[in-house]
């Protein structure tokens, strides 16, 4: 038997008009929390990126000592180029020697600059969850080691 529209279902088969909501709280937080942790785990990535063309430089002739991003894809790079320290220019398909720094005055003054800046990571619980992840890498040398062995060349 066919269906007419001027038939109507008994009450009980007919569906509602009005459905209460079922909003959770729970929900909402658990949705949050995941959205957090997505994006702290995004942020971490784009760390370990940015610095692993820095990091990948194996040699003992050269050595990135500090970079500055000057926006964009442009950064300056402070480099030890056999005992010699020079300041580059770079963006993703070009490289520059700006200058090369002599006086060992200035090259120990820029060198404790930058061991005493302080470090620019995220603070409280989430530097602690960085450490936790970071490996230790047993073939780098300590930066303060290294300091001093620079210093110590400056002053030559």
């Amino acid at each position: 038997m066919p269906f007419n529209e001027d038939q109507r279902l008994p009450p009980s088969v007919a569906t509602p008009l009005v459905t209460q909501s079922s909003f959770s709280w729970w929900g909402l937080l658990g949705m949050l929390l995941v959205f957090l942790l997505i994006l702290l785990v995004s942020l971490w990535v784009i760390r370990r990126l940015n610095q692993a063309g820095i990091r990948n430089m194996n040699v003992s002739w050269a050595r990135v000592i500090d970079r500055q991003i000057l926006g964009g894809q442009q950064s300056l790079y402070l480099v030890e180029i056999a005992g010699q320290l020079q300041v580059l220019g770079g963006s993703d398909h070009h490289l520059v020697k700006i200058t090369e720094i002599n006086d060992p005055v200035v090259a120990a003054e820029i060198l404790q600059e930058i061991a005493t800046r302080p470090n620019e990571r995220m603070e409280g619980w989430a530097q602690s969850l960085q450490k936790l992840l970071k490996r230790p890498s047993p073939k780098k040398e300590a930066f303060s080691t290294e300091l001093e062995r620079l210093l110590e060349e400056a002053e030559k």
